[in-house]
C-alpha cells in the first residue's frame, strides 16, 4: 500500500521501489511504499506496469470486488500476472479509460501513467477514504498521499493558509474539499478524477460520482429493515477479504457493535472468512477508569458473543502529552479534540498484536442519523409539516429514553444561530484570544451553522424529495465531520503500517441509509432506528438498546485542567509559533485563573485546538 508516495515531472520520492519513464520532453517518476494484504508476494509491488512500458499504475487502498472484475477482463483477453487488486485497477484502465471509476467497489487514491498519450489519470474513491493531495510547483505535477511528502519538493514552500488556520481555530475543521492548512497544497475532493497532460501542464478535476437520495418508494417498513440488514452483512463480507490478520475496533457504541455481531455471523457460518491465518477475531477497545468515559462493559459483552479476542487499551494524559507532536506530525493538519488520542492508542495496540487490517464503524451515525442535530432536523420538520400527534411521541421518545445529548444545546453549539451562541457564551475564550476578526470567520459560508440553519428553513426547492434531515446528511458526509474523521483514521493507521476498512462507507449502504425515510433514522426517541432493528438476534439487547455513546471518547476536561496542567502552561510560556493567530499574554491569563477551571465544554474545545495548532506548526516546522 501506499504510505507516502510522489510522482510528478522532475521529481522522486522516498519508496520501496520507483521507476522512472523518460520521453523526449518529460521525466515521469512514480514510487510507492507498499503494506501487503493481497499477493503477500513480491509480484505485488509497485508502480505496476504492463509488458511493454507504456502503461503504469500506483495504488492505494482496497478494490473488494476485485475477483468479480478479474474474471470479467479475463473473459475480455487480459493476461493476469500477480493475485492483488493493483493489477485489476491497471487492466481496467486499460479496458475501460476514465470510465473504470464506474466498476470500483472499493476505497482507493491511484494515479495511472498512460505514456501513449502523455497523461496521468487520478482518482479518489467516492467517500474520500483515502487521501490524495497534490501540487504545482515550478511547472511540475507532485501528488501523494500524504501532505508531508509534497514538502519534500524543493520548490513546495511550507506555508500556512491563514484564512484556513483561523477557521479550523473556529470551527474545528480544516478537510474543506480541496482546500488545506499549506498554502498552494491542494486536496482532489472524494468522487473525482484528475487528469494531468504533461506536454501542456493543464490539469483537470472532474466529479464522477454523487451522493443523493433515491425517491421514496412504497417499500413496506420491514422489507427496508431486511434491506439494511442485507446490506450491511454485504458490505461486511466484502470487507474480510485478506491475506493477512484481521481485528476490529469495538468502541462499545451501536457501528462498531454492529460489525463485530455480523462478522460472528459470517464467522459461525464459515470460520475462513475471518481470516487468512485462521484464529480469532482481534478486538480493540479504548478504556479509562473515569466510568462516564468508559464503555469496556459493552465492548466486552459484543466480543464474548462472538467469541472474540478482546484488547483493553488504557491511554494516559502523560502518554498523550510525549506523543503529542509526533501525532501531529503523522496528521498532517491539525486535529480538534483529544478524543483522536484514544483511536491513535488502539491502532498501536492492534500494531502490537500483529493485526494488519482492522475493521471499524466510521460513518454509522453520518449514514444513519446518529448525532442529536438529525434528531432537531427531524423534530424541525414535523413541526413545520403541522403533525402535532408526531411531533409530540417524537419529544415524549427523547424524554423516555433521556437522550443526553438532545437536550444539551451546548453539545451542539456549532448548530445554533450566532445569536444563541452568544446568549450561552459558548465560544468565550476564541473570542477573548482569537487575533483575525471573529465575526468574518464565524460568518462564513462554510461553516456548521451557516449551512445548518439554511437547510431547516429550506423547502424541497430544487432537492425534489430531499428532507432537511437528508441535507445535513450529506453535509456531514461530504463537509462537515465525515472527512475529518477519516484523515484522522487513515493516518493514524497508517502510522503503525494498518489498512483500516470502513464497511459502513461501503457507497450502496451510504445511498440506502441516505434513502431510508427520517423515521427509520429517528424514531420515538431511538437514533438510527433502523440498524437497531436490523441488528436483532446479532446484538446483545444491552448493546442494541443502548442510548448513550461515546465513541473512543478520551476525558478532556480532566485532563486539560488537571492532569496536563503543568506541561500545557510551561507550552504557553514558551514562544509560541501560533502567535499571529491568537493573543498569547490573554490566554496565558485565562488558563492561569480560575476561570479556565470553570470553563464550559466549548472554550475547553477551543484552547485544545489552541494547543493542536500550535504543535502541528513545530512538528512542520512552520511559522
Amino acid at each position: 500500500m501506499l504510505a507516502a508516495g510522489l510522482w510528478g515531472r522532475l521529481h522522486h520520492s522516498f519508496r520501496d521501489r520507483a521507476d522512472t519513464l523518460l520521453t523526449d520532453t518529460i521525466r515521469v517518476a512514480l514510487g510507492h511504499r507498499r503494506l501487503a494484504i493481497l499477493d503477500l508476494s513480491d509480484r505485488g509491488l509497485q508502480p505496476m506496469g504492463v509488458p511493454d512500458g507504456r502503461t503504469w499504475v500506483v495504488f492505494n487502498g482496497e478494490i473488494y470486488n476485485y475477483r468479480e472484475l478479474r474474471s470479467s477482463l479475463q473473459s475480455r483477453g487480459h493476461v493476469f500476472r500477480t493475485r492483488t487488486d493493483t493489477e485489476v485497477v491497471l487492466r481496467a484502465y486499460m479496458e475501460w479509460g476514465e470510465a473504470c471509476l464506474a466498476q470500483f467497489d472499493g476505497m482507493f487514491a491511484f494515479a495511472v501513467w498512460d505514456d501513449t498519450r502523455a497523461r496521468l489519470f487520478c482518482a479518489r474513491d467516492r467517500l474520500g477514504i483515502k487521501p490524495f493531495y497534490y501540487a504545482t510547483p515550478a511547472g511540475s505535477f507532485v501528488f501523494a498521499s500524504e501532505i508531508k511528502s509534497l514538502l519534500a519538493h524543493p520548490d513546495c514552500r511550507r506555508e500556512v493558509d491563514d484564512v484556513a488556520a483561523a477557521g479550523f481555530l473556529v470551527h474545528s475543521n480544516c478537510d474543506y474539499a480541496e482546500r488545506t492548512l499549506f498554502r498552494g497544497i491542494r486536496a482532489l475532493p472524494a468522487a473525482h478524477s484528475l487528469t494531468f497532460e504533461a506536454t501542456t501542464g493543464r490539469v483537470v478535476t472532474r466529479p464522477y460520482w454523487n451522493l443523493a437520495p433515491v425517491s421514496p418508494s412504497d417499500a413496506r417498513r420491514e422489507d427496508r429493515v431486511a434491506a439494511v440488514r442485507d446490506a450491511l452483512v454485504a458490505a461486511v463480507r466484502s470487507h474480510l477479504i485478506s491475506d493477512v490478520r484481521i481485528g476490529s475496533c469495538l468502541s462499545g457504541g451501536l457501528d462498531s457493535s454492529t460489525l463485530v455481531g455480523i462478522i460472528g455471523k459470517l464467522s459461525s457460518e464459515d470460520p475462513s472468512s475471518v481470516s487468512a491465518v485462521g484464529d480469532r477475531l482481534y478486538t480493540f477497545t479504548s478504556c479509562f477508569d473515569d466510568a462516564a468515559f468508559d464503555e469496556r462493559e459493552y465492548a466486552l459483552a459484543v466480543a464474548n458473543s462472538v467469541d472474540a479476542q478482546a484488547h483493553l487499551v488504557f491511554p494516559s494524559p502523560s502518554d498523550f502529552w510525549a506523543e503529542f507532536e509526533r501525532m501531529a506530525w503523522h496528521q498532517d493538519m491539525p486535529f480538534g479534540v483529544l478524543s483522536f488520542y484514544a483511536q491513535w492508542r488502539v491502532m498501536r495496540a492492534a500494531r502490537d498484536a500483529g493485526v494488519k487490517v482492522l475493521i471499524d464503524g466510521q460513518g454509522g451515525d453520518e449514514v444513519f442519523g446518529g448525532y442529536a442535530k438529525f434528531r432537531y432536523a427531524y423534530l424541525a420538520s414535523l413541526l413545520r409539516a403541522i403533525r402535532p400527534g408526531a411531533l409530540t411521541r417524537e419529544l415524549a421518545g427523547m424524554i423516555r429514553r433521556r437522550d443526553p445529548y438532545f437536550f444539551d444545546l451546548r453539545r451542539g453549539y456549532r448548530y445554533l444561530p450566532h445569536y444563541m451562541r452568544r446568549a450561552l457564551k459558548v465560544d468565550s475564550l476564541l473570542q477573548q484570544v482569537l487575533k483575525p476578526d471573529w465575526r468574518q470567520v464565524l460568518a462564513d459560508e462554510s461553516t456548521p451553522a451557516t449551512r445548518w440553519w439554511r437547510y431547516a428553513r429550506e423547502t424541497t426547492n430544487g432537492h425534489g424529495h430531499w428532507t432537511p434531515l437528508q441535507r445535513i446528511q450529506v453535509d456531514d458526509i461530504t463537509v462537515d465531520t465525515l472527512p475529518q474523521l477519516l484523515r484522522m483514521e487513515d493516518r493514524s493507521s497508517m502510522a503503525y503500517s494498518i489498512e483500516a476498512r470502513v464497511p459502513l462507507l461501503d457507497h450502496r449502504v451510504v445511498e440506502l441509509g441516505l434513502s431510508l425515510p427520517d423515521d427509520l433514522k429517528v424514531h420515538e426517541g431511538w437514533s438510527k432506528y433502523a440498524v437497531r432493528r436490523a441488528m436483532a438476534g446479532l446484538l446483545p439487547e444491552r448493546v442494541r438498546l443502548r442510548t448513550t455513546k461515546l465513541g473512543f471518547a478520551a476525558p478532556d476536561r480532566m485532563w486539560l485542567t488537571g492532569a496536563l496542567r503543568r506541561p500545557i502552561a510551561e507550552l504557553l510560556d514558551s514562544d509560541l509559533r501560533c502567535s499571529r493567530f491568537v493573543n498569547v499574554p490573554s490566554l496565558r491569563r485565562w488558563y492561569g485563573s480560575r476561570a479556565s477551571d470553570r470553563a464550559n465544554t466549548e472554550s475547553l474545545l477551543g484552547l485544545f485546538r489552541i494547543l493542536s495548532l500550535e504543535m502541528w506548526m513545530r512538528a512542520f516546522r512552520l511559522s
